[in-house]
């Protein structure tokens, strides 16, 4: 009986701490996940500026 006891609870103790494992390693896809949406915004903005650099000397070598 003592067997059965101990190993109900060591199966207790892998699921909570696969269920942990879960939900940790998945916030920590979404701490990454917005990451990866700023790094993309800033990338945006980055050839928006070069756009614009490059129409301006476009505009300044037809002159």
């Amino acid at each position: 009986m003592t067997n059965e006891l101990k190993d109900v609870f060591y199966i207790a103790g892998m699921v909570v701490s696969v269920a942990g494992s879960h939900f940790m390693l998945r916030a920590r896809v979404m701490v990454l996940e917005e990451r990866v949406r700023g790094y993309s915004k800033a990338i945006e903005r980055v050839f928006d500026s070069l756009k614009r650099i490059e129409e301006k000397l476009d505009e300044k070598a037809d002159k």
